[in-house]
């Protein structure tokens, strides 16, 4: 990875720092920051790793709210046709899940998953358990 931020508290400090970063990258990396390396107020955030990073807390980008929230309309949509595919979906909803823990999103997590109909159905543990169980086995008769 060749990404990095550094949240200072000044303007000063931060042309100060950029500058020392410079000079050591091209004295004895003989490298150069890419043009677009800028600093900025802290108060705007940083966006960086999907995530909008702040001094003092972490939230998801607006990019990423705003496609779970239509994936979700999109699964309820395929639910009610009897077209989702539910151990797909569930992994797509625990990799977003796994991901937008890293930040303060604990009311985002709860409001996402109240809007998934599809995983308030009785049915829906017996179909996931049931679909595991055919990939174990089908892994099994591969193996």
């Amino acid at each position: 990875m060749d990404d990095f931020i550094l949240i200072l508290k000044t303007k000063k400090e931060c042309i100060y720092v950029k500058q020392m970063i410079e000079e050591f990258l091209h004295k004895n990396l003989q490298l150069e920051l890419n043009a677009k390396s800028k600093y900025y107020p802290d108060k705007m955030g940083v966006n960086y790793c999907g995530f909008r990073a702040f001094t003092t807390h972490k939230l998801l980008r607006l990019s990423s709210k705003k496609k779970i929230k239509s994936n979700v309309k999109f699964w309820n949509h395929l639910y009610y046709q009897n077209k989702l595919d539910l151990p797909k979906t569930m992994q797509q909803i625990n990799s977003w899940l796994g991901h937008s823990k890293h930040c303060d999103s604990y009311h985002l997590q709860q409001k996402v998953l109240n809007k998934c109909n599809f995983l308030f159905n009785t049915n829906t543990d017996k179909i996931i358990e049931e679909q595991l169980i055919l990939e174990i086995e089908n892994d099994n008769i591969k193996n």
